[in-house]
């Protein structure tokens, strides 16, 4: 056994205790908790989730209780769900000058759009997004449709900027909210292409968005066209995790 020395504290810390992980050739993961005595481990008991919290989550240690924003559908501590009522606000495309069939959305970048009701899952390693019909708060069974952008892989995975800022102190929510302030400045539409038909409008997504610009800068739009939405086979239910 080693000694561990923690030299930013003034107070001493027996060892008493020791948690061993495993892991089998699929990942799953087990999980024994030992007493320590002289320096050795005694033998362990398996523990599961339930267990697991209660030991990193005593009442000493538990985080003050905090008022989630009503745009959270589901939370955990790694990841939320989190509803984006379509609203108007500019969108931005930065086409390569190699791509001249689609230089023209380089006009309308930075142009007000009506964007629409959206769901994103968000971990600090991912970012999912879908777009929901109804402007009500989804429930369980939800269904989801393709979020009509073209920086979303064909899993429905955001390509992210890298300047979504992470603080290691920030809980999910918090993280969640920095993540969703740099996407609605702009970072989420920028250009990575369409892999999959995402919208139902007969020009395509690069003329829809080019049209949805002229009318809402006419005042001729006011909400988003959820017919033109292409259906997923999904729900909310479906990727909660």
């Amino acid at each position: 056994m080693l000694d561990v020395q923690y030299q930013n504290h003034n107070q001493a810390f027996a060892l008493t205790h020791a948690l061993l992980f495993y892991h089998d050739q699929s990942r799953q993961t087990l999980a024994t908790l030992h007493r320590v005595r002289d320096k050795e481990l005694l033998q362990g008991k398996a523990v599961d989730v339930a267990e697991l919290d209660n030991l990193f989550h005593s009442p000493n240690q538990r985080s003050r209780m905090r008022i989630m924003p009503p745009q959270i559908i589901a939370a955990s501590r790694t990841e939320v769900l989190w509803f984006e009522r379509s609203c108007i606000r500019p969108i931005y495309f930065n086409v390569p000058e190699s791509e001249v069939k689609r230089r023209f959305l380089n006009r309308i970048s930075g142009e007000d759009v009506v964007w629409p009701n959206l769901l994103f899952k968000i971990s600090r390693e991912e970012v999912y997004c879908w777009a929901v019909k109804s402007s009500a708060r989804p429930g369980i069974n939800t269904k989801l449709y393709r979020a009509p952008f073209t920086n979303i892989f064909t899993d429905d995975k955001v390509c992210l900027p890298n300047g979504i800022p992470d603080n290691p102190d920030d809980d999910i929510v918090t993280y969640a909210e920095k993540a969703l302030n740099v996407i609605s400045r702009g970072h989420f539409s920028h250009l990575y292409g369409e892999q999959v038909k995402r919208i139902g409008y007969y020009h395509g997504l690069d003329r829809f968005w080019e049209n949805m610009a002229k009318q809402t800068a006419k005042g001729k739009i006011k909400s988003f066209p959820a017919k033109h939405l292409i259906p997923t086979a999904l729900t909310v239910e479906s990727v909660l995790s």
